[in-house]
Parts: structure tokens; sequence; C-alpha cells
């Protein structure tokens, strides 16, 4: 069929084109005298026609023509059909018109008529119109829907032509095509014709006042028509609503994660907890839909653990978009997510304001609790004051959480919500055991806790007997010691004023402060060490006199509830939470709130899932990262220790008048007792007292003894923290410093250049030792045979008031070189020159030994040794500041003085400064005891009783050992002055001990009977009296003689030494003595003749030792 028609539509174009080309020769004309117009919106359509000769003549009269007509429609550019009606073919037209009806509309249509007359003349026209019946409208478009501009651009696109009635235009606001509905107007000139009579643009203007409205643009209705006279109609895109918004757009970070209402420091806040990973939900909602994809949101976002990855839900026209947070390592965390808001653009234009990053709290992990005690494990007080302390703030917890066994508990109170504190009263005699079951209490994320660390601690009224009876042994050993060295020095002082005489007698084995000064550092430990025994601090806390410190008299009898140290039994627990804290790390030291207050309990209407943004919270501000961890993750406060502060409000100024009160009524008594001896001495004797009771030697050694104590109480205060104690004790520290800086000045300028003293030293030649005997001396120090002696010019005093600083210790020495072959050289301390008195020489009968400076490195050597005075003051000063400066027993407390004491060792070992062994020894012997005793303590763990038992024994017997090794050497040293007293006669400690007792009485007797106490005392005229030396070993003074110069040699200071003649009772005197920078000049047979008048002074005494008494001077002091 479709070929047919395509055949049948071949002919009619060919049949067309044949008669159009010979038009010119057809006799018939065709004329239409009606038509329908080419383009009409009718789908009926009249044609009128008529039909002609060439000579004007009709064609066609009375019905003499055959017509037929045809309707072409033109369905493509180059198909055309023949049209027939109701599915026919068009019959005969009629002569002279013709109505096409229900035509096809929108359609281009083509009518045929063809005509024969009779004569056979034919010919043919067409004629062609379109019928339209869509009426024409117009589109309005712009890019910008929704904009925050002051201007945008507005096209209208007409679907065709509509040119008549006027067609579009749009001159002015008031005689305009486009109606305006809203705050905004046309610009007209800004009109623009893209496209004619189809497109056109213009602008439109906003209003900039307004920040929020919408406009609505339209066409107006049947302004124009188009060619085929439809009239414009508008449709929906004939009308665009503008949005123009100048507000910002704003965004809601929020989460899933429960939200509760607590009150810190008296202020709602809000707070996000969860431990679950279902609850770790991210939402970004925007108040303008943004043009952003989920994509980009995401990466925009950033998250500090884990991974965000989106959910497929709904976005809500691109305002709201939901992630989830995934690879979550740590069991608790901080999660903070930031929104990077910059990369963000609304759908106005409007960049996305910034926000807050959101931050909460994921935490599966149990809170763990710690309990610490003010009691030992052995303890005489009824009540135990206790500390729990959770690794986090908790909920729930209460007096009827703690189980008490052997006990019961009468106190409980809540310092914060990681915080508590509660007193048990123990049954006398038993044992208390404290414990936290687990499953009790929960954090704020719902996590509940773990069972605490049990505490055992044993009730006992009594103090181990082991303990009284060993600080009682030292407390008797120090008064014994103490009181018979001053007796002793007292009774040498009356003596020699007696027989008119000053004394030169000195003992290098003396170490009375350095005795006390270990015991003081034992007395210490009780705040140093991190654990120890009842046995040890029982004892400590008995010597404590030597600090000294005790209670205040004005203070209640009853003890401090929180007493300054906190015994600690969290062992590895506090350091797992340190730990733990660190790797969040999120530690802020400079933010650490004094005081932390929570609610009783959380807002019921909050509990629980609550998901809501934060801007439109109805409680509180969310937490910051800082105030997480600060609140809910830090244990308030890092150390139960700290707990004293808060409780006591700890400024440390009770610490320190407990100190220093005692500090000062035992110094002042001392004091006062001193002054009024020298007042007596100076009525009864006429002279003042001499070295131990010596001014400022005596004073000297009360400072010396009081640094520690000074030290620790400058350290209380400033560990309180308060400006006035700060100050307080920075002036307090000034007292040692500036004692230990003096003491350096007076070591570089009386010792160091040898301006004011000297230290000589025989060194003896030709001696082979062997190998193990060197390394014995290597260890225990080779023997010295030394004496310190003082320029030429100073007062005789001057070692015997400053000798505690420097006598004891070697200097930059001058050595005298003996050969130990030669039998005749004797060693002796003779001769006198410009620069002093007591000229070290070895005397022989054939030669003499000169001395000899040293290198400048052995000069340093000396000097250094001399300094070893220093350092013992600087860790006596250091060890009382590390005594004071914590709150707490820590086993950093205990390593830092450890180190010092291992410093010091070091230095002793080094130089090995002492002029006696002895005293190396015993002080080699307390500082590793010391030491010992520190390493001992970092190494105890008191849930091993027994170990920490057999360790406490451990420290008690270096104690002991300690201050028996210092005992014997003062009583050895004290024993050898005792001897000293009865010589000449004889060495007799009985005898000894009755010249001590005659010196201690001879001022309490009459003037008159002196003369009978010390026989010949009148007579004499200058005698040598030994003196038990004050300081640790050499005590050094120069004999000033009052008896008449025998003779004077040119630049020749004589060593006098007069000894009393048993027959003739005159004293003979002998001289020796040295010339400028050499020896003595005398000649041999000089030398001869004295050391002969020396041999007969001794050849005739009495046997009676009592009425003939003579005091005689060692000259050098030995060494071992």
């Amino acid at each position: 069929m479709g070929l047919f028609k395509f055949l049948k539509l071949s002919f009619f174009v060919a049949a067309t084109v044949v008669g159009a080309l010979n038009f010119t020769e057809s006799a018939v004309y065709i004329h239409f005298d009606q038509t329908p117009p080419p383009w009409s919106r009718f789908s009926s359509s009249i044609f009128r026609y008529s039909f002609e000769r060439p000579d004007g003549s009709k064609a066609c009269r009375n019905n003499s023509c055959s017509i037929y007509c045809e309707r072409i429609t033109k369905i493509f550019n180059f198909l055309f059909l023949d049209e027939q009606l109701d599915g026919q073919r068009l019959k005969s037209c009629h002569v002279g018109n013709l109505v096409l009806k229900n035509l096809t509309a929108d359609r281009k249509h083509n009518f045929l008529l063809n005509v024969t007359t009779q004569n056979g003349d034919k010919n043919s026209s067409a004629y062609s119109w379109f019928i339209d019946t869509i009426p024409p409208t117009a589109k309005i478009s712009s890019e910008q829907n929704y904009t925050n501009a002051e201007k945008i651009t507005v096209d209208i696109t007409f679907s065709e032509a509509c040119t008549r009635h006027g067609g579009f235009s749009c001159l002015n606001s008031s005689n305009c095509d486009v109606i305006i509905d809203g705050p905004a107007h046309i610009q007209p000139a800004s009109l623009n014709t893209i496209e004619p009579n189809i497109k056109y643009s213009f602008l439109l203007v906003l209003p900039f006042k307004s920040i929020y409205r919408r406009v609505v643009v339209t066409l107006a209705d049947e302004f124009c028509k188009d060619r085929a006279g439809n009239n414009f109609t508008r449709s929906n895109t004939s009308t665009i609503i503008i949005h123009f918004d100048r507000r910002p757009v704003l965004v809601d970070l929020w989460s899933s994660v429960p939200s509760y209402e607590l009150e810190i420091n008296g202020v709602p806040r809000t707070v996000f907890a969860t431990n679950g990973t279902e609850d770790l939900e991210v939402y970004v909602d925007f108040s303008i839909p943004v043009i952003n994809s989920t994509e980009q949101i995401l990466n925009a976002l950033d998250v500090n653990v884990g991974s965000l990855i989106p959910v497929n839900q709904r976005t809500h026209g691109n305002s709201r978009f939901a992630f989830k947070l995934k690879n979550i390592a740590s069991k608790t965390e901080i999660i903070t997510v930031k929104l990077q808001a910059s990369l963000l653009i609304g759908r106005t234009g409007t960049p996305v304001s910034p926000v807050n990053s959101l931050t909460f709290l994921y935490d599966c992990k149990k809170p763990g609790i710690g309990l610490s005690t003010s009691s030992e494990n052995v303890t005489k007080d009824s009540n135990i004051n206790i500390i729990v302390e959770f690794t986090k703030p908790v909920f729930g917890f209460g007096a009827s959480v703690v189980e008490v066994n052997g006990g019961r508990l009468i106190r409980f109170k809540e310092l914060s919500r990681a915080l508590y504190s509660f007193t048990v009263m123990a049954i006398t005699n038993n044992m208390v055991s404290v414990s936290i079951p687990e499953g009790k209490v929960n954090d704020i994320s719902g996590n509940m806790n773990v069972a605490s660390n049990r505490l055992d601690i044993v009730q006992s009224d009594s103090t181990p007997a082991i303990s009284t009876a060993l600080h009682s042994f030292v407390t008797a050993g120090v008064l014994a010691t103490t009181l018979a060295a001053a007796a002793l020095s007292l009774a040498s002082t009356n003596l020699g004023e007696i027989a008119r005489n000053n004394y030169v007698a000195s003992d290098p084995s003396m170490n009375l402060h350095g005795m006390i000064g270990h015991l003081q550092v034992f007395v210490l430990s009780d705040w140093l060490l991190a654990d120890q025994t009842i046995e040890y601090s029982e004892t400590t806390k008995g010597l404590r006199w030597l600090i000294p410190r005790q209670k205040l008299p004005w203070k209640k009898n009853g003890s401090s509830l929180w007493p300054n140290n906190v015994y600690l039994d969290l062992g590895r627990f506090l350091k797992r939470r340190r730990r733990a804290y660190h790797a969040i790390g999120l530690i802020n030291w400079s933010y650490m709130p004094q005081k932390l207050l929570f609610p009783t309990e959380i807002d019921p209407k909050f509990h629980g899932r609550h998901n809501i943004s934060k801007e439109n919270t109805p409680f509180g501000l969310p937490l910051s990262s800082n105030e997480y961890f600060t609140f809910f993750l830090r244990g308030e406060p890092l150390s139960a220790g700290n707990v004293v502060k808060k409780l006591q409000n700890y400024k440390g100024w009770q610490d320190m008048e407990m100190n220093l009160f005692w500090l000062s009524i035992g110094v002042g008594s001392l004091l006062l007792l001193h002054f009024v001896l020298l007042v007596f001495l100076k009525w009864r004797i006429g002279t003042a007292a001499q070295w131990m009771l010596s001014v400022p030697r005596f004073e000297l050694l009360l400072l010396i003894l009081a640094l520690p104590c000074i030290s620790q109480s400058a350290a209380f205060v400033i560990r309180g923290g308060t400006i006035e104690g700060i100050i307080t004790g920075a002036l307090l520290l000034v007292i040692p410093a500036a004692f230990i800086l003096s003491v350096c000045l007076f070591l570089t300028i009386a010792v160091f250049t040898g301006s004011f003293a000297q230290y000589k030293e025989i060194i003896y030649g030709n001696a082979e030792e062997q190998w193990h005997k060197k390394l014995w001396f290597f260890i225990v120090g080779r023997p010295a045979y030394g004496k310190w002696f003082y320029t030429d010019g100073l007062p005789s005093l001057f070692l015997s008031c400053f000798g505690i600083l420097f006598d004891d210790h070697k200097g930059p020495p001058m050595y005298v070189f003996v050969d130990q072959n030669d039998t005749n050289t004797v060693p002796r301390w003779v001769g006198s020159d410009q620069n002093g008195i007591g000229r070290m020489r070895a005397v022989s009968s054939d030669d003499s030994h000169e001395e000899m400076k040293i290198p400048l490195p052995m000069r340093f050597l000396g000097c250094a040794r001399s300094s070893y005075i220093v350092l013992d003051l600087l860790r006596r000063v250091c060890l009382g500041v590390i005594a004071g400066s914590y709150s707490t027993h820590r086993s950093s407390q205990s390593l830092c003085a450890l180190m010092v004491t291992l410093v010091q060792f070091i230095c002793l070992f080094t130089l090995k400064p002492h002029i006696r062994r002895g005293v190396y020894i015993v002080e080699s012997i307390s500082l590793l005891s010391e030491a010992s005793i520190f390493g001992l303590s970092l190494s105890m763990n008191k849930s091993n009783s027994i170990r920490a038992k057999t360790l406490g024994f451990l420290m008690l017997a270096l104690l002991f050992l300690s201050f028996v090794s210092q005992l014997v050497n003062e009583w050895y040293a004290l024993i050898n002055f005792i001897l000293n007293l009865s010589q000449p006669h004889k060495s007799s400690f009985k005898l000894g001990l009755k010249f001590a007792a005659k010196g201690l009485l001879l001022p309490f007797l009459p003037r008159k009977h002196w003369s009978r106490v010390i026989p010949g005392s009148s007579q004499a005229k200058s005698v040598l009296v030994p003196v038990l030396p004050q300081s640790r070993e050499t005590e050094l003074a120069r004999s000033n003689q009052r008896e008449p110069r025998v003779g004077q040699l040119s630049s020749m200071t004589a060593t006098i030494v007069p000894l009393l003649s048993p027959s003739s009772g005159s004293p003979i005197v002998q001289a020796t003595g040295t010339s400028g920078e050499t020896t003595l000049t005398t000649q041999k047979n000089d030398m001869k003749k004295l050391r002969q008048l020396a041999k007969a002074s001794f050849s005739g005494q009495s046997k009676d030792e009592d009425t003939n008494a003579s005091y005689r001077f060692r000259t050098w002091s030995r060494g071992g």
C-alpha cells in the first residue's frame, strides 16, 4: 500500500510539473477567488475559484468542465500524499467553491485543482497553507534562581515569533510585558535582543536592603499574536521564581552520641559520651542547601581518630549529610571532628559559615581504682585515713560500696567525682582490709569499674622494739660523743691558759659534724624514700630531733587528719595510668582547675540518647578536648598525695614552723649556753674557749648542721605555691647559698693561694711497693703525713676559729721528701721562715732535705681536695630541698637522693681528700650505706610483705653500720687525745682522764688552789698543752710564746718548746728555726748540742708525775 501511494505521489508531482511547463500553452486559466491565509488557526478552509480562457471568457459554462480536487498534506519535506477525507479520495469538486472541514491542525496543506474542458483543454493549480492552532508561549529562565547578588540576568525565549498585536515590548517599569511580583524591578535599559522576535534578556535588580525574599517574574497574557493569529498564552515556563538570600549559610555539626547535662564549676555544660560504636554517626546539616556533593563534603571533614564513611540516605535537598565513624584503634579516645567550611558553598553562592568542631568522648575502658593511705603497713593509729582515686570521674560511688574487714567506716567525704576520702576505725591489734568490688560505679560513658587494689594494714599500739632500741642507742651515742668532745676541749683550754701558754693541738681523726650530718641524711630519708617499713620509719622518727622537727607545742595533741606524707600503695597502677594519659596526648599542664564540682546526679531528662544540635541546645555549651580529659579521663589529682594540699589548703607554713621553731629553740639555747660559757671563762681564767668552743667555730658548726633543716623549710613553703611562701622560701635559701659562696671565697683566698694557711706533707722516697699493696692503697687510700700551717703574722686563733672548713682535708701541698733508707733521718715539724711557723723538715745528723714545690696539676688536685667541704655542704642542702619538695613519697625522690649521694661518693673515692685514712674509710662506709638504702627503697614492693620486711631490717643494719663506724672513729680520736694529755709522763688513759677532770674543775676553784691541782703552774713560764680538736681531723694553731726570747737571729722566728727541768725547775728552752727561704743554717755541731739538751731535759724526771707534770706537743700527725 505504501508503494502504491508513493507511485501515485510521484505521478502527481510529474503531472504538476508537466502542467506547469505547459501552463503557458494551456487554454484554460484557473483563478482562485478565495483561499485560506497562508497561516491559519482554523481547521476549515474555503476555496472559491473560477476558470477563464485567455480571452477572458468563462471556460466552464453549464458545467461543461470536469473538475477534480485533491488535498495534499506535507508530512515530510520531500513527501506528498493525496489527501483523503474520511479515508476516501476527494470526489469531484463543485464548480466555483469548495469547503474543507476538519483539516488536520498544525500541518501544512496543499490544495490541487485539476480542470478539463470539453475541448480537452487541461490545467491545474495548487495552493499551500499551514494550519497553526498552537498559541505562542515563552520560557523565562535564569542561571541563578537562588542568589545573593544585587542584579541577575533573566532570559525570555518565545516558542515562535509573536509579532502581531504589538509584539513583545518593555519600555519602562510601568509599560512592560514582564510582570514582577516582589521587591525587585527591571532595568529597562538592560533589555537586549539576542534573537529577533524570539529571545530577549534583561537585568532584574534586587533590593540591597532586603536580606531574604523571593521575586516572581512572569509574562503578561495575550499581549501578542503569532502569524496564525493565535494569542500569546502563558505556560508553566512563563513564570520564574527568584530567591535572593543574603543570610549566612549556617551548618550544624552533630552526632548521635548521647548527650547529658552536668554542672561543672557551677555552670551547666553539655557532655557527649558513649562506649558503643553504634553511636558514632556524624551529621552535617545546612540552613540552606549547598551545591557540593557528598564526596566533597566528606573531603571537607577532618577527624583526629578513625575515618568517616558516607551513609546512604536522603540528603533532604542537599541540606543534610550523614557519615559513620569507623576504624578506631584505641579504647579511649577524645574524638574531634572539624569541618572546613570554606570549601563549601550554599546554593545562593554564599560560602558556608565556619562552625565549631564537634568533640565527644568515646570510652569503652572500665575505670580503675587506686586505694592509698596515710598509714604504714603496720601503724599505731586506730583511725586509718584512706584515699580512693579513680582513673576518671565516676557516678554512684558512696560509703556503701566500700568493703571493710577488721574495722568500720566512720567518715566518708567526696572531694570530686574522681577522688574520695574516708576513715576506717581499726580494731585493736587486728588486720584491716579495705577494697572496692568490681561493677559498683560507672563513668560518664557507662563503663562499670574494675576491682580496686586491696589495702591490708595491721594496727598495733606499740612501736617495734628494734626501732626503739636503735634510735635510743644512736641518740645516746651522739649525745655522749658530743659532750665528751666539748668537755675535753674545755679542759684542754683551761689547762693551757693556767699554764700561761697557748697550745697547738690537733687530731685529724675527729669527724663530729660529719657523724651528725650522716645521721641527718638518715632522718631525711623518712621523706626521701619511696617505700619503707615501719621498723625503719619509727627509727628515723625517733631521730628527728637531729633536724630538728617535732610537733608544735601550741597545736593539739591529736594527729593531723592528713599528714604531710602519704604512703601510696598504688604501685604500677599509677604508672600505667600516667602512660595512658600521655598516650592520649591531651595533657595541658597550664590548665589545671583547682576545684572540680559535679552534680550528685545527672539530670534525668537528659539521660540517654539525646541528639540535639549544639547551637540549639537548651543547656550549657559542649566541652572542649582539654575539658573532656580534665573532667572525665584524668583522675583528680594525678597523685593522691596532692590531696594534702586540697584538704588542708596546704601552703607549707605549718611544716616550716615545725622545723624553724625547734631549730630556733635548739640553736638559740646552744648559743646562749656558749655565750655564758665564754663569759664565765673570761671571768675565771681570763681567756676565751678554744677549738670546738671557740668563736666562730662553734657557730659555723651549728650553721653546717642547720643547713638541711633550713633547706627543707624553704622547700615546704615554696611547694605551697603562694607568693608569700615563694618569697619566704627564696629568702631562706639565701642562707645556705650565701654560706656556701662564702666558704668558696674563703677557701680561694685563704687556702688555694696559700696566703693564710699552707698544707705540708712528708713524702718518703726510695720505697718499693708490690702491686697488691698499690691496689690496696688505691682502694683505702695511702697513708698521709701532713699538717696545716698558718702564715706568719696571723693571730694564733686563726686555725682554731676557721679550721673547721679545711683542716681535716688535704690542700695544695708542699712536699718534704725523706729518704726512707736513711736511719738517721727523723721527720719533724721544725724551723721557721718568713712565710710561716712550723716548717716541716727531715732532720739528719749528716744532711738535710729541702722542701720542694709541686707542679700545677698537683696543686689543682690539692685545691679540689680542700673544696670537698663545699660538695658536702651542697649535698646537705640538696637533700633538704628534695625532702621538702614532694608531697608524697615517689620513686623519683629516692632516685634523686641516690644520684646526689653517688656523686659525692665518686668524688670522695677519686680525690681521697681526708688527711686521716680512717676518716676516709668511715666516710665511704656511710655514703655507701646511704646509697644502698636509697637503692633498696626503689626495689621495695609492699605487696610482698616478707621481702619488704627483710629489706627493712637490711636498711636498719646499714644505718647501724654507718653510725657505729663513725662512733668508733670519734671515740678512737677522743681516746688518743686523752692519752696525749698524760704525756710526757707516760701514755696512760687513767692519767689522761685525771688531767681532763682537773681541767674541768679549775675554773670553779679559787686561784690560790690552782697550784695544788697543777704543781709548778705558778713557776711555769711556757707550756705546750694538747687540746681536743673541734674539727673532723687536724686542729692546728700557732704558738705565740709569751716567754721573752732567748736570742734573736736575723729574720728568724723561733718556735719555743720550753721543758721543765726536774732538778732546778727552771725552764730549759729548745729553739729551732730557719732563716729566709732556707732551713736552719746553724752548724751540725750546734744541732747535735741542741739534741743533747733535749735528751738531757728528760733524763732526770721525778717519779711523781702529778707534781712535775709537763706537757709535750706532738709535732706531726701520723696517717693510717
